[in-house]
């Protein structure tokens, strides 16, 4: 009957289900079966394409496929990754509204669940990153044209495709406007 049992410190005592991986003993709740520890990652390769890190990615997948409700410490294990880069990519995912809180699980862990509302989580993406980005550039822009016109040396720039370059630059921002204005985008009030 205690076959099974192991004997530590004067007591017997039932092992927690468990699994090696590449010779790291892992409790048998943070085993994430391969095809979406590989999913994970492509989806983090997608993500790592739109400017944001692999992680971000690999995180938003584990949160949004989970059954639950899912801590910091679990993240970490299940992806085999340090505390601290889960600790800041979540800062992340949250100021982004991408992953939500979701209370307090044992121990007074942090939960974290999906954003289910996934138009509000690009919308909010296109405003709080793009937008920002294409007023930079336009800034930097105007300012690069202002020296064009007044430097009397040859800054071996191209006026009409600076011209050109100004056009895009307004013509994305208007796209991105006509997004948000036509409600497909929305932009959260907090």
């Amino acid at each position: 009957m205690l076959s099974h049992c192991v004997y530590e410190t004067g007591r017997y005592i039932r092992p927690m289900p468990h699994r090696y991986h590449n010779g790291i003993l892992v409790h048998e709740s943070h085993r994430v079966p391969k095809p979406m520890g590989e999913l994970c990652s492509l989806i983090g390769d997608f993500i790592q394409y739109w400017g944001f890190k692999k992680i971000h990615g690999q995180i938003w997948a584990t949160v949004f496929l989970s059954k639950e409700p899912i801590c910091a410490t679990t993240l970490v294990k299940r992806l085999r990754v340090s505390k601290a880069l889960v600790s800041l990519a979540i800062k992340d995912l949250v100021d982004f509204k991408v992953i939500q809180l979701a209370g307090q699980g044992a121990r007074r862990r942090t939960l974290y669940q999906s954003n289910p509302d996934l138009i509000s989580v690009i919308s909010q993406v296109l405003v709080a990153r793009e937008k920002k980005l294409l007023e930079q550039i336009r800034d930097k822009q105007l300012e690069l044209t202002g020296l064009l016109e007044t430097s009397k040396e040859n800054l071996d720039i191209c006026p009409d495709k600076m011209g050109e370059l100004e056009d895009m630059v307004c013509s994305a921002q208007e796209m991105l406007q006509m997004l948000v204005s036509s409600g497909f985008v929305t932009i959260e009030k907090d």
